[in-house]
């Protein structure tokens, strides 16, 4: 299969070189065509450095989007996924917590017959794990899970999980019924693939954490994303 490789990007000029260069070591063997990074109104150099690292490459295709002001990373990914002219279109964090290689595991999945590939450190199966978790982070994303199941319902034990995996034809349909900006993007667009009947597996993946995230825990953060699965749940009369 031909995969675009999708990477939300706000102020990561200090990781995305790498994660631009693993991506292009492995594209050979995972069939990635494309990386579109998507700068979400950066301050800093992300965008510099995405275009000198892209006039180097000679494959994978490194295109760079951008927005003028930070609008969330939920507003990313639809940028870059309504972008992807691969096959499929996955979509990774720019610290790589989840292996580029994880993508091989998904293309069986495909095989198989499914549209949406959601990646777990929850699936009570072999080979979910998150590795290096602050208690704090761990203990506020099992909050995060029951608070969708309450609002939301949706069945998967980690929406939030920065690995998935969809066919271009699947994105082109969820996605533009999507308009969460923040967090709870993940959320919305799994709900919105349900109702549409698109099939989809969780996949068991080894997740490590990794210093420098831009994602902060906060009150403001928390109210925000409880408004968002409000509204997911008011606009696609969820559960």
């Amino acid at each position: 299969m031909s995969l675009s490789v999708v990477l939300p990007a706000f102020n990561e000029e200090r990781r995305i070189e790498r994660a631009l260069q693993a991506l292009a070591g492995a594209a050979p063997e995972l069939g990635i065509t494309e990386v579109i990074v998507v700068d979400d109104g950066s301050a800093d150099a992300t965008a510099e450095v995405v275009a000198r690292v892209a006039a180097h490459l000679d494959a994978p295709a490194i295109r760079l989007l951008r927005h003028p002001h930070n609008r969330g990373k939920g507003a990313a990914l639809r940028t870059g996924l309504l972008e992807a002219a691969g096959d499929h279109v996955g979509f990774i964090d720019a610290d790589l917590s989840v292996s580029p290689e994880t993508f091989a595991d998904a293309a069986r999945e495909f095989a198989e017959g499914y549209d949406l590939v959601v990646g777990s450190r929850e699936a009570p199966t072999d080979g979910a794990r998150r590795e290096g978790q602050p208690l704090l982070r761990r203990a506020l994303g099992h909050m995060f899970v029951a608070t969708q199941q309450r609002i939301v319902g949706l069945p998967f034990s980690d929406t939030q999980c920065p690995f998935k995996v969809l066919t271009r034809e699947a994105a082109q349909a969820i996605v533009p019924e999507c308009s969460v900006d923040g967090w709870a993007f993940d959320v919305e667009m799994l709900v919105v693939a349900q109702r549409q009947g698109w099939r989809v597996r969780e996949l068991p993946v080894r997740w490590t954490h990794v210093e420098g995230s831009t994602l902060r825990s906060s009150p403001s953060t928390a109210w925000r994303t409880m408004r968002e699965l409000l509204a997911i749940r008011r606009e696609h009369r969820a559960f």
